[in-house]
C-alpha cells in the first residue's frame, strides 16, 4: 500500500505529546478554520491530560463523520492551515489525534440522548451533509426522517477508493448516527419538494451534486470514453471495470480527477496515467496532499492544454489539444486559459476519463437555483418557508466537513424555525 493512503497511527505517547504543543489560543483560530465547528482546543486539552475517553465523547458528539474525517478531511487546508503553532515550527496534527481517539475508543454505551417529543423534520438525502443534519436534530428532540433511495453515505461510501477510506471507517459512522439519531428511513426519491410540507413542518434538502458535467467536444461518443465517479463508484463497489488500456487520460484539474487518477494509478502502477488540465499547477482546485501524492506514486500532468477533440475511428487513440496561456483571474481567482492559435498536438491515449465536475440532477423545479445550485440566504432557508437545504447542492462542491458543517447549522436554523411557528 503506498504509505500516503492511510496516515500513520499515533501511539498514546505521541499522542499526548503532540497535543502538549498546543497553545491552547484564545478564541482558537483552528476551530474558526473548521467548517464542522469541531471544539479542537478542548478535546487536545484533554487529550494532554489523559482523559481519552472525554476527549473521545467531545469529538463523537461534535461531527456525525468523525471517523470518516479521520482519514480524509483535508486539515492543511482547514484547521491546521491556521493552527498557531506553524509560527514556531509546525502545525499541531490536530487529524491524527482525533483518528487515535476514534480508533480506540467506543463511546457509544455513554451515548445520553433526549426524549424524541417534537416534529418530524423530512431530510432528503443520506449523505454527511443530511445525517448530519439529523444528528443534531435529534439532539435536540427532533424526530429526523431521512429520504434516500440508494446507500446511506453519500460519496464517502460510495466513490472513496477503499486505501485511502476504508469502508469500516465510514460504516462505523452511518451505523451510529443510524441506529441513534434517525427517527425513520423511506427508500424513496423525492421529486418534489411541497407536497412533503403537507406532512412536514420542515424540509431540509441534502441530495448532492449527483451528475456529471458533460465535457462538449469532438469524439466524446468513442468506445472508451468515460465518467469519473462512475468508474469511482465501481472500483469501490468491486465491479470489473472496463479495459483502460495502457495509457489513461484524465481530463480536468479537481478532487475528482485526482481522486481517480491516483486510484487507478495506485491499481495499475505499470500503466501511464495523464492528468489533461487547462489551467496550471498552482489553479489546481484538488487538494495539495493529493496533488502531491500523484506527483509520489507516477501520475503526469499535462498542465495548460485545453482539449479540442478525442481523436480515434470507433476505439479512442488520443486526445487533440491546444496549449493555453494563463492570463488575468476571473471570479474563481484562477488564472484564465487562453487558446494559443495553432499551437495544437496529440497526446496518444488508449481511454479517456471526464472529471471536470458536478451538477445537480434535475429535480426541486420550485426552489430559486444560482449558477445551477439552489439558491439560500444566511438561515439556509431556500425560497419556500420551511425548506431548507446544504451541502455540495448549495456550494457547488466542497469538503465533507464543509458538508457535515452545513448540517449542523441548518439544523439550528430549522430548530429556530419550528420555535418561531410554534410561538405563532
Amino acid at each position: 500500500m503506498e504509505k500516503s493512503l492511510i496516515v500513520s497511527m499515533m501511539d498514546e505517547e505521541r499522542v499526548v505529546m503532540e497535543a502538549e504543543r498546543c497553545l491552547f489560543c484564545y478564541d482558537a483560530p483552528c476551530e474558526k478554520k473548521c467548517p464542522a465547528h469541531l471544539p479542537i482546543s478542548q478535546f487536545l486539552f484533554m487529550v494532554r491530560n489523559r482523559d481519552f475517553v472525554g476527549a473521545t465523547k467531545m469529538v463523537r458528539s461534535s461531527h456525525a463523520f468523525i471517523n470518516t474525517a479521520g482519514y480524509v478531511c483535508p486539515t492543511e487546508m482547514l484547521c491546521q492551515s491556521a493552527c498557531t503553532r506553524a509560527k514556531i515550527d509546525s502545525p499541531i496534527n490536530i487529524r491524527e489525534i482525533h483518528r487515535f481517539l476514534t480508533d480506540n475508543f467506543d463511546v457509544e454505551d455513554y451515548l445520553s440522548l433526549p426524549p424524541m417529543d417534537k416534529e418530524e423534520v423530512a431530510i432528503i438525502g443520506g449523505g454527511p451533509s443530511g445525517l448530519s443534519c439529523a444528528f443534531e436534530l435529534r439532539k435536540m428532540g427532533y424526530k429526523p426522517v431521512v429520504f434516500e433511495e440508494g446507500e446511506l453515505g453519500g460519496i464517502p461510501v460510495q466513490e472513496i477508493f477503499e486505501e485511502r477510506l476504508p469502508r469500516e471507517a465510514t460504516k462505523k459512522d452511518i451505523d451510529f448516527v443510524f441506529g441513534n439519531f434517525v427517527h425513520e428511513i423511506k427508500r424513496e426519491k423525492v421529486k418534489e419538494v411541497k407536497p412533503l410540507l403537507d406532512k412536514y413542518r420542515a424540509v431540509f434538502i441534502a441530495t448532492g451534486l449527483t451528475k456529471e458535467t458533460e465535457l462538449e467536444i469532438k469524439g466524446i461518443e468513442l468506445k472508451g470514453v468515460y465518467k469519473a465517479r462512475n468508474l469511482l463508484r465501481k472500483i469501490k463497489g468491486g465491479e470489473n471495470l472496463p479495459d483502460l488500456g495502457e495509457r489513461i487520460g484524465i481530463i480536468g484539474g479537481g478532487n475528482v480527477a485526482l481522486e481517480i487518477a491516483n486510484t487507478l494509478k495506485t491499481l495499475f502502477p505499470d500503466r501511464e496515467v495523464l492528468i489533461i488540465y487547462r489551467r496550471g499547477l498552482t489553479d489546481m482546485k484538488a487538494f495539495p496532499e493529493e496533488i502531491e501524492r500523484a506527483k509520489r506514486i507516477g501520475v503526469n500532468f499535462y498542465f495548460q492544454s485545453i482539449p479540442e477533440e478525442i481523436v480515434g475511428e470507433s476505439n479512442v487513440a488520443g486526445i487533440k489539444v491546444s496549449q493555453a496561456k494563463l492570463i488575468k483571474r476571473d471570479e474563481s481567482g484562477r488564472r484564465k486559459p487562453e487558446r494559443i492559435e495553432k499551437s495544437e498536438f496529440i497526446i496518444p491515449l488508449t481511454s479517456v476519463v471526464i472529471a471536470i465536475g458536478q451538477k445537480m440532477e434535475n429535480l426541486f423545479q420550485e426552489l430559486e437555483r444560482v449558477k445551477g445550485v439552489v439558491k439560500v440566504d444566511e438561515n439556509f432557508m431556500t425560497n419556500i418557508p420551511g425548506v431548507f437545504a446544504g451541502g455540495d447542492v448549495i456550494n457547488g462542491g466542497d469538503t465533507i466537513t464543509r458538508a457535515v458543517g452545513d448540517g449542523k447549522i441548518a439544523a439550528r436554523k430549522i430548530d429556530e424555525y419550528l420555535r418561531r411557528k410554534r410561538d405563532v
